[in-house]
């Protein structure tokens, strides 16, 4: 080894036990410096006069944390720890409400094979998936038993044979008024989870979470059970396109930033090769737990809030389900026009029967020959 080489070993080596010295006092950066609204000055005041010497020890040494959180609480009066326990309800209670509200990873998948980007934004918005549907995820599998003329579930007897699009083929202007619309509820309802899971971190206590970006993880664990998802459908589907003059971006830019009510509805077909049927067997299994898990781990974390007012706790809830209802409704829309009636079909009954999240999409699936 040349004597450049060692020179370089040596000055890494001397520069390490400065970064590791450093590492304590960078994972407590951002606690115990804000709170939430309700008890900012409270707590403040209770830190600046009683534990300045334990806020000092902890900025060094993040282990010591549980002294500064009791000291908080000796200060507290029984009233004000009977509030926090029902914040820490109230948080608790958020991951199992959201997961009654929001998507599952079946609509995202299906949404994504036509509007990847409006799928990744409405999955953020929904930190707490549902588990697949019966009625939409696994009929997919058996979707080349259904037909137009024997469908898999029944038609209601007063559903319409024929619904209106909405907006209307020649309002050009509020097409575009409603994608606007759409993009701008997306990112406001990804943007306000991803503010709101940041906030969790530093200006909330949790004694489930050892670092202050715990809730980002947390938060962002769904996003990764709804890639699993879109993994899943790719890997069991293809979408039957039309346009094949068009590579891959320019079918991308036209499908994204239109309409799926003015866009031809979703085809997909099986792939011959069975080859990743096992693959295929496992993510199924992974998907049909995963949500499950998501929902424990957060009612674990959140209901283990500790420094947050009953008022603080609301509105943070409130957030979220306001996030939540805006995917759950834009992913109720898109796929409503994506999974409606075509040329195609020739007015036969049972093309578009209505389920419990939508429409089956028995007709939409062909049987790759």
């Amino acid at each position: 080894m040349s004597g450049s080489s060692l020179s370089r070993w040596r000055q890494r080596w001397l520069v390490a036990p400065i970064i590791l010295a450093n590492v304590p006092s960078t994972l407590a950066q951002g606690q115990f410096e804000n709170f939430f609204q309700g008890w900012d000055s409270i707590i403040k005041e209770s830190l600046d006069e009683n534990c300045s010497s334990q806020l000092n020890n902890y900025k060094k040494n993040p282990d010591t944390k549980w002294f500064v959180v009791d000291y908080i609480l000796d200060d507290f009066s029984e009233s004000r720890k009977a509030e926090g326990a029902a914040a820490a309800l109230t948080f608790g209670m958020a991951p199992v409400v959201l997961q009654s509200i929001g998507p599952n990873t079946s609509e995202t998948s299906l949404l994504f094979m036509r509007r990847p980007l409006l799928a990744l934004l409405l999955a953020i918005s929904s930190p707490w998936p549902r588990n697949p549907k019966s009625k939409i995820h696994d009929k997919i599998y058996a979707g080349e038993q259904s037909t137009a003329t024997t469908p898999s579930v029944k038609q209601s007897e007063d559903q319409p044979d024929e619904w209106p699009i909405w907006p209307d083929k020649e309002s050009k202007g509020m097409a575009m008024m409603v994608l606007f619309v759409e993009y701008a509820l997306a990112l406001g309802a990804a943007a306000n989870v991803a503010l709101l899971s940041y906030q969790l971190g530093h200006l909330a206590f949790f004694a489930s979470a050892n670092n202050t970006y715990d809730p980002v993880l947390f938060t962002y664990c769904s996003l990764l059970i709804h890639l699993v998802g879109i993994f899943s459908i790719f890997l069991n589907f293809r979408v039957d396109d039309d346009d094949e003059d068009m590579n891959w971006f320019e079918r991308w830019l036209f499908n994204e930033f239109q309409l799926s009510a003015y866009n031809a509805p979703l085809r997909l077909r099986k792939p011959k090769s069975e080859v990743w049927k096992p693959l295929r067997l496992f993510i199924k299994w992974i998907l049909s737990i995963a949500p499950t898990l998501q929902v424990l781990m957060g009612t674990i974390m959140l209901s283990g809030s500790l420094l947050t007012a009953q008022g603080d706790a609301r509105t943070c809830l409130f957030r979220y389900i306001g996030s939540t209802i805006v995917a759950r409704g834009l992913v109720e829309y898109e796929l409503w026009c994506l999974m409606r009636k075509d040329d195609d079909t020739n007015g036969k009954p049972g093309t578009h029967e209505k389920t419990e999240t939508g429409f089956s999409n028995a007709p939409l699936i062909r049987k790759l020959s």
